[in-house]
């Protein structure tokens, strides 16, 4: 009979880096193995600000066989989303503002920390082609008289409190040199705010691109300047409760979850054909109008650890933002993050997406 050496005991410096190792592997998103908990009785709820959001996805392949279920729900705004987070009605929201979690913090009585955060940003959905597709904009009807930012002045100013069109808003009258006194506010939500606008019943608004993107085509829309031209990264986030990126089940689960979003998003982003269906079915566009919307809306999933280049530039908007009286008070930007989730993020990104 064939005998095996026995191995060696672990030295305490050896067992302890080995266990730090592991620690390490398991924060950072590692690699499904038979240690990770049995997830088919988890149900993952995700809050989305539209409906072309779920439908594009679903037209794929990339959620099927998750080894949990999914729960959608369709919400309206960033004020209610962060209340949908913090009563524990979803898990997750994918699209909600990269600023909600920050000015959560600052309207509170005192700023939350990194240690009592209940929400916090796990990823950015970053534009493929800022200059070109930036993700917001301020735009005015066509009958507004309006070229310019200073040309607010006096004219109705429409968006929704609370997310990054109020964040945008703020910067577009900062830039000018004016403030919310010097243009008559018309307080929105996000889904009346374009419709409005369109229709001229308001003259200028901050919008995200894709749901202008036919409005601006035929010229009824006329772009004032994007969000990256007042100071705005122009990122949206993924925002977690906390209690659930915590969470034994729930944890592996969001990190699945990210991993399949962000190969999704690098397939999307280079099909916008395919996602422009989406557009034609829920938003009743135009096919071409349906393709400039889908171009308009192609991002890829980031990090938001700190350190990463999305993360810093967080950290200058968040600066601007104080000035601009976004944020009522100083607000650190790092304690409502948690980059646990990178190295899903990352490896879904690169993977292969045909």
């Amino acid at each position: 009979m064939t005998s095996f050496p026995t191995k060696p005991p672990l030295s305490r410096r050896h067992a302890l880096a080995l266990a730090l190792s592991s620690a390490l592997a398991v924060g950072l998103g590692a690699p499904a193995s038979a240690a990770e908990p049995d997830l088919s009785g988890v149900t993952l709820r995700i809050g989305i600000f539209e409906d072309v959001t779920r439908d594009a996805i679903e037209a794929t392949d990339f959620l099927k066989g998750t080894p949990y279920k999914i729960q959608w729900a369709r919400l309206n705004g960033a004020g209610p989303t962060v209340q949908a987070l913090g009563g524990n009605a979803i898990d997750i929201s994918w699209g909600l503002s990269d600023t909600a979690a920050a000015k959560a913090s600052s309207e509170d009585r005192q700023n939350w920390t990194a240690q009592n955060a209940p929400i916090k940003v796990v990823a950015l959905l970053k534009p493929l082609d800022e200059d070109k597709f930036s993700n917001s904009l301020i735009a005015a009807h066509k009958s507004a008289g309006i070229k310019t930012l200073a040309d607010l002045k006096g004219k109705t100013y429409a968006y929704n409190e609370g997310g990054n069109i109020n964040a945008l808003a703020l910067l577009g009258l900062y830039a000018a040199g004016l403030t919310t006194k010097d243009v008559q506010v018309r307080l929105l939500t996000y889904d009346a705010t374009s419709t409005a606008l369109i229709a001229g019943a308001v003259n200028a608004a901050p919008v995200t691109r894709a749901r202008v993107a036919d409005a601006l085509a035929d010229g009824t829309l006329i772009e004032i300047a994007r969000d990256i031209d007042v100071g705005f990264p122009g990122f949206v986030s993924v925002t977690a409760r906390t209690a659930a990126v915590d969470d034994p089940k729930l944890g592996p689960a969001i990190g699945d979850f990210l991993n399949r979003l962000a190969r999704y998003l690098r397939w999307a982003s280079s099909r916008p054909e395919e996602t422009a269906k989406s557009y034609v079915k829920t938003q009743q566009l135009a096919e071409r109008d349906a393709l400039a919307a889908a171009r308009a809306k192609a991002v890829t999933l980031i990090p938001v650890n700190p350190g990463s280049p999305g993360f810093e530039k967080e950290i200058a908007a968040t600066e601007k933002l104080v000035k601009a009286g976004f944020y009522p008070r100083p607000v650190d930007f790092a304690t409502v993050v948690d980059g646990r989730y990178a190295e899903q993020i990352l490896s879904g990104d690169k993977a292969p997406t045909n």
